[in-house]
């Protein structure tokens, strides 16, 4: 059941939009030019964490986002839009609106092709690849390293005792 309808026109005339509820879901439909090119944006919220997923005019999921009290919060990803079977293109971890964490690029074979660490919002590391395997790490920010979520702090410690000179300046 449909509840809370509202339509209207953006002003450019060829978009418009729908919102609703569905259940406890908010639904939000912008049409471009016509009813079937649309990009649907479905939104949940609970426990004050709302999650928004877009999809395409066919229907394939490209986005997905998570939200608390308005700010970025959590994990972020892209899909690669011609495949259906949810490959991801990018990772991003936010916390309170930052990039904190890892944030990765992947390629169609599900490689990874870059990979950096951000500590609340700064560049901080960047993994240097090849062949999909690391052999190198550059510190970008050294004065943000402590800053870090714990949990890449410890596999940055890890890596460089497994092997010091992976370090590069």
């Amino acid at each position: 059941m449909k509840e809370k309808y509202k339509k209207g026109n953006y002003p450019s005339k060829n978009l418009k939009f729908e919102t609703y509820f569905e259940g406890s879901m908010f639904i939000t439909k912008n049409y471009y030019d016509d009813k079937n090119g649309y990009i649907r944006e479905l939104i949940h919220v609970e426990d004050e964490v709302k999650e928004v997923k877009f999809f395409t005019p066919k229907g394939v999921l490209s986005k997905l986002e998570h939200f608390v009290k308005d700010k970025r919060h959590g994990v972020e990803k892209k899909y690669f839009i011609p495949k259906a079977n949810n490959s991801v293109k990018t990772s991003k971890i936010y916390d309170d609106g930052k990039l904190h964490g890892e944030s990765i690029t992947y390629n169609e074979h599900d490689e990874i092709i870059k990979q950096e660490v951000y500590g609340v919002g700064k560049l901080t590391l960047k993994y240097l690849r090849k062949d999909n395997s690391i052999i190198g790490i550059k510190i970008i920010d050294k004065d943000n390293i402590q800053n870090l979520p714990k949990i890449e702090y410890e596999k940055l410690q890890s890596k460089i005792e497994d092997n010091p000179h992976i370090l590069i300046d």
